[in-house]
C-alpha cells in the first residue's frame, strides 16, 4: 500500500474558452485528479483538492475577491462529487499566492502524506513540460511529490524505481510496487552501477581479463542486493510482473535511456538535499533529470529532509 492516509491533490484551473467566465481543468491536471482519487480509493486516504489563485491586485474590493473565491469553490464541486462516486471522503480548499508556496504550506499546517500535481499544460513532444510549479515541489516539498503527465501510451504500463541501495531507495520499491498495483502496471527496478576501484586497477596493471571479471562480479552482487530489496516488498501481487536491471554508466543516463527503451508512464526516485543547502536535489542525477524527463514522476525525501518553507 501507499501507506498515505492523507493526500493532496493541486488543482490548476483555467478560463473556459467558450465562456471565461467558466473554470475547467487543462489535461494534466486531470490526470492528477484522476490519480489522485485513484490513490484515495486505493489506500482509502482522504484528498484534499487545493486550487490557488492569483494574488489579486491592490486595492481589490472584498466583493470581487470573493466572486474569484467564490467561481474557484465552484469549480471544485465536480470533483467533490466525483470523490464521493467512488467513495472517498474530500474536502475543497482555495487559496491566493504561489502555487508550490500554498501548496508545501497546507502540507506542513495538516500533514499530508503526498502531493499530486499536473505537469504543465505543453505539447506531448515538449521537454520543458514540468513547469515551475511541479519542480519546486520536488525539490523543496518534505512529501512525496508526483507529478503527472497524461500518457499516450495505450498499452500496459511501466512503472521505473531507480534504486540507489540506500534507504529512500527502499522506500521507493514499496511505493513503486504499490503504483504498480494501482495503476496495472510492469515494475522495472533500476540500478545505474559504476566501478570505484576500475581506474586503480587498471594503474597497478592489472589484466583485462581480471578487470573484466571484477566488473562482471559487482554487476552480480549488486543484481542480488536488488533482488534481496525487491523481496522485501510484496512484489508478488503485481499482475504485470517485476524484474531488476543492473547497468553501468552515469546515473541519469542510465535512467533516461531506460524510460526510453521500456516507454515508461512513471519514475519513482529518491532524493537527497545536498550538503549546507536544505531543500536541494542532489545535482548530478535528480536535477539533470529534471529537465529531460518524459514521463510522470514521484520524487521521494529521505529522512531528514529539511523543508526550508516555513509555514503560516
Amino acid at each position: 500500500m501507499f501507506g498515505v492516509r492523507k493526500l493532496l491533490v493541486g488543482v490548476d484551473l483555467i478560463s473556459s474558452p467558450e465562456n471565461p467566465d467558466d473554470l475547467e481543468l487543462p489535461a494534466p491536471t486531470r490526470e492528477a485528479v484522476e490519480m489522485g482519487l485513484r490513490v484515495g480509493a486505493f489506500s482509502k486516504a482522504s484528498v484534499t483538492f487545493l486550487t490557488v489563485t492569483r494574488p489579486l491586485p491592490a486595492g481589490t474590493n472584498d466583493a470581487d475577491a470573493n466572486a474569484v473565491a467564490a467561481s474557484a469553490q465552484t469549480a471544485l464541486e465536480s470533483l467533490l462529487s466525483k470523490a464521493a462516486e467512488l467513495g472517498v471522503s474530500a474536502e475543497a480548499q482555495v487559496a491566493s499566492g504561489k502555487s508550490w508556496m500554498e501548496i508545501i504550506r497546507a502540507v506542513l499546517r495538516d500533514g499530508h502524506q503526498m502531493v499530486i500535481v499536473g505537469s504543465r499544460d505543453a505539447s506531448a513532444t515538449s521537454r520543458m513540460w514540468m513547469g515551475s510549479t511541479g519542480i519546486k515541489l520536488l525539490r523543496l516539498c518534505p512529501c512525496p511529490v508526483w507529478v503527472a503527465r497524461p500518457s499516450a501510451n495505450d498499452e500496459t504500463r511501466t512503472i521505473i524505481v531507480a534504486d540507489d541501495l540506500s534507504d529512500v531507495g527502499q522506500h521507493c520499491l514499496h511505493l513503486g510496487v504499490s503504483a504498480a498495483r494501482l495503476l496495472d502496471a510492469r515494475l522495472l527496478a533500476l540500478h545505474a552501477v559504476q566501478f570505484p576501484l576500475e581506474s586503480h586497477l587498471r594503474r597497478t596493471g592489472v589484466s583485462p581479463e581480471e578487470i573484466e571479471e571484477y566488473r562482471e562480479t559487482t554487476c552480480c552482487q549488486i543484481e542480488q542486493q536488488l533482488n534481496d530489496r525487491l523481496a522485501m516488498t510484496d512484489f508478488r501481487t503485481i499482475s504485470e510482473g517485476a524484474r531488476v536491471e543492473v547497468t553501468s554508466g552515469r546515473p541519469d543516463v542510465v535512467i533516461q535511456d531506460a524510460i526510453e527503451e521500456n516507454s515508461a508512464d512513471l519514475l519513482i526516485m529518491g532524493t537527497v538535499a545536498r550538503g549546507g543547502i536544505p531543500g536541494m536535489l542532489v545535482g548530478n542525477t535528480a536535477e539533470r533529470l529534471l529537465s529531460s524527463l518524459s514521463c510522470s514522476v514521484i520524487a521521494v525525501k529521505p529522512e531528514g529532509f529539511v523543508c526550508p518553507v516555513q509555514p503560516d
